[in-house]
C-alpha cells in the first residue's frame, strides 16, 4: 500500500534537482513513492534524475510526452498510486520528517467532502531579507500554494486533469478547493523550503507588459472554471467566483471603474488596482523591491 504519492515536475533544474529529490527520498514514517516528470529539459536534469533513480526503489523518473508544467503534473498524477497526492517543485527542499507529519495530521479524517491538507512554507533565499520567512505567519494555519496541498483521492479526481492552456497548476487547484467546498485541514507543519530566486515564474521584477501577460493567463482560470464547473457550485460560491472573474477581467482591460464595480472582495479589488496599469504596477514593484532587497 502506498500512503502518499509525491509528484514533481522539473524543467532545467540541474542546479537544484538533486537536493529536491534527495530531500523527498529521505522522508520516513510512511509508505510513499516519488514520481518525477522531466518536462523535456535541455540541461543535465534528466541525467541527474536517472542516476538517482538507479539506486532508489521509491523513485520513478519519466519524460513528459507533451510540453509544459501543467501537462507534466497531469501525466505524473495519472500514474500515482498513493491514497494521497502532493505536488513538489524541482528547486525546493522538503524538510526532514515533514511528509509523515502532514499525512498523520489528515489521514484519519472522516469527511463526506474531498479532503485537502495545507501546510506552512518557509522561504530560502540568498537575499538575507527574504531568507527564513514563514508563510503564513499564523503558526496554526497553512497556505494556499502548490507545494502545500496534500489531496485525498476524491480531491485529486475533482482537480485533475488541470487544463493545459495554463502555465501553472496552482490557481486552478486553489479555485477548486475554495469554490467546490473541499474539507480543508490546516496542519502546523513546514512542508516545504521554498526557494526564492529570479527564475520564479511570477514576480514583481518583470516589466509591466511581461507581468500583465503572465498574470492574465493565470487568472483567466476564474472564467474557465466557471464555464466548466459553475453548475456544480453552490449558488453563493458561484456568485463569489463570478465577481472575482469580473474583477480580474476589468484589471486586464485596465478599467479602474470595472474593478470597483465588480462586486469582488475588498482584498481582490485592492490587488487588482495595484496591478491595473504601469503607474500602479511601478508603485507595487518599488515596494516589493524595497522589502525584498533585490
Amino acid at each position: 500500500m502506498t500512503d502518499v504519492s509525491v509528484v514533481l515536475a522539473a524543467y532545467n533544474e540541474q542546479r537544484w534537482i538533486r537536493a529536491a529529490v534527495e530531500s523527498i527520498l529521505a522522508q520516513e514514517g510512511l509508505e510513499f513513492e516519488l514520481i518525477v516528470v522531466d518536462d523535456n529539459s535541455t540541461d543535465e536534469t534528466y541525467s541527474i534524475l536517472s542516476e538517482i533513480e538507479s539506486r532508489s526503489t521509491r523513485l520513478k523518473v519519466v519524460k513528459n510526452p507533451k510540453k509544459g508544467k501543467v501537462s507534466a503534473f497531469n501525466f505524473g498524477v495519472a500514474m500515482a498510486r498513493g491514497d494521497w497526492v502532493c505536488l513538489f517543485a524541482g528547486d525546493d527542499v522538503m524538510p526532514e520528517g515533514s511528509l509523515a507529519a502532514r499525512w498523520r495530521g489528515i489521514s484519519d479524517v472522516n469527511s463526506e467532502r474531498p479532503v485537502v491538507g495545507l501546510c506552512r512554507i518557509q522561504q530560502i533565499s540568498e537575499v538575507k531579507s527574504q531568507d527564513g520567512i514563514i508563510v503564513p505567519k499564523d503558526p496554526l494555519k497553512g497556505v494556499m500554494s502548490g507545494q502545500s496541498y496534500l489531496m485525498d483521492r476524491r480531491a485529486v479526481k475533482e482537480v485533475f486533469p488541470v487544463p493545459e492552456q495554463f502555465p501553472n497548476e496552482d490557481t486552478w487547484i486553489e479555485i477548486a478547493i475554495i469554490y467546490l467546498s473541499f474539507h480543508v485541514i490546516h496542519t502546523p507543519v513546514i512542508g516545504c523550503f521554498w526557494r526564492v530566486h529570479e527564475g520564479n515564474s511570477i514576480n514583481y521584477l518583470s516589466d509591466f507588459t511581461t507581468f500583465h501577460k503572465r498574470i492574465g493567463i493565470r487568472m483567466s482560470a476564474y472564467r474557465v472554471f466557471l464555464d466548466r464547473r459553475g453548475t456544480e457550485m453552490a449558488s453563493e460560491a458561484r456568485h463569489r467566483l463570478e465577481a472575482r472573474a469580473a474583477c480580474e477581467e476589468a484589471r486586464s482591460r485596465g478599467s479602474i471603474i470595472g474593478i470597483l464595480a465588480s462586486g469582488a472582495s475588498i482584498r481582490d479589488k485592492l490587488r487588482a488596482l495595484l496591478l491595473v496599469n504601469p503607474f500602479m504596477y511601478r508603485i507595487r514593484s518599488r515596494f516589493y523591491r524595497l522589502i525584498s532587497g533585490w
